[in-house]
């Protein structure tokens, strides 16, 4: 019973031994390989993202060729954007709203060649509570590999302020693709926008942005994977406690889990992808540690006995003498009668 005890114990003591869990160094390649969350099966929750009140969650500046739509849920405008679009009105309950684009006007002349710019700046509203979480998804299996680029952005019960405004590259042309814009609230008839900046708050709902080319024979995707990366998380980037890929159909551990070394610490999010099937982000930047996680097992360990047996000096040390040793206490402990 004892040399059983012995060798399993030696057995625990040499798989542990061989699975110690280990900080890694970011950023690394198969990390944020790991970081995508695929269309209507996963979405990214940034763990306690530092967002104070009026900084940005994400934004978006438009470039050529880019048409920017958004559909909001439990969403309402902000008073001076009601009142100038809904003179007389009451305040009204939380609603789906749209900011989409509309035909552009019938043009006799030549296809203009460019695009008005839409700017979508959302914010931690100022008296909002933190934001706990940040979930990154796509729910649009109609995206296809030409039509359009979709991330749906839930920002929990946390109110956020969104400002959208689309502007003419070339002053006062407003005819160009991408300018006519519609906003739709509730049940409400859609009106079209004049060219000024709108305000939203969204609270306990969520924000679905979609991105698609003016010009269907000139994408606007980049990369291998063909990715649309406009869109970033906060200004630049983001800095938040962890990262999770989780199921949204079943319950169970995260796929990937990406954690802060210490709790004080954060750990920076940026270069966000839309793909047609998915969501990725690279996590992390140099000096920045974290423990990974796939489904529940660390990804980095620290092997002992690996090293062990890379290190001749410590290796023959044990060989020359731990393990005569251990025979020899064996031996006197579990066979006393035996000769030597």
């Amino acid at each position: 019973m004892v040399a059983a005890s012995v060798f399993i114990l030696a057995v625990l003591l040499v798989y542990l031994g061989s699975h110690i869990r280990r900080a890694v160094s970011l950023p690394q390649d198969d990390l944020n390989a790991k970081s995508a969350a695929r269309l209507g099966e996963e979405q990214i929750v940034i763990r306690s993202p530092d967002i104070a009140p009026g900084d940005l969650a994400l934004s978006y500046v438009g470039g050529k060729n880019e048409v920017a739509d958004i559909w909001l849920d439990k969403a309402t405008l902000d008073v001076a954007s009601r009142r100038l679009l809904f003179p007389g009105s009451v305040d009204s309950a939380p609603a789906r709203i749209s900011y989409t684009t509309g035909s552009p006007p019938r043009n006799s002349g030549p296809v203009p060649d460019d695009t008005c710019r839409t700017t979508i700046a959302i914010r931690r509203a100022t008296d909002s509570a933190p934001v706990n979480s940040l979930k990154l998804f796509q729910t649009d299996g109609m995206a296809g590999a030409q039509r359009f680029r979709q991330v749906v952005l839930d920002a929990g019960a946390s109110t956020l302020d969104i400002e959208v405004h689309t502007d003419s590259p070339i002053e006062g042309k407003m005819d160009l693709p991408g300018c006519h814009k519609l906003l739709t609230v509730g049940e409400n008839a859609p009106i079209d926008l004049p060219a000024i900046p709108i305000h939203f708050l969204v609270s306990g709902g969520a924000i679905d942005l979609h991105f698609n080319p003016a010009n269907p024979a000139v994408p606007i995707w980049t990369g291998q994977n063909e990715t649309f990366e406009a869109v970033s998380l906060g200004d630049d980037n983001l800095r938040g406690a962890g990262l999770q890929i989780v199921s949204t159909q079943h319950s169970s551990a995260p796929r990937l889990e990406v954690l802060s070394l210490h709790a004080n610490d954060m750990i920076t999010f940026a270069r966000l992808k839309l793909g047609a099937d998915m969501l990725r982000l690279d996590i992390g930047r140099d000096t920045e540690k974290a423990f990974a996680y796939s489904s529940g097992s660390s990804l980095y360990n620290y092997d002992l006995v690996d090293e062990i047996q890379k290190n001749l000096i410590l290796s023959s040390a044990i060989a020359a003498l731990l393990l005569p040793a251990l025979w020899k206490w064996i031996r006197k402990n579990c066979f006393p009668d035996a000769k030597e």
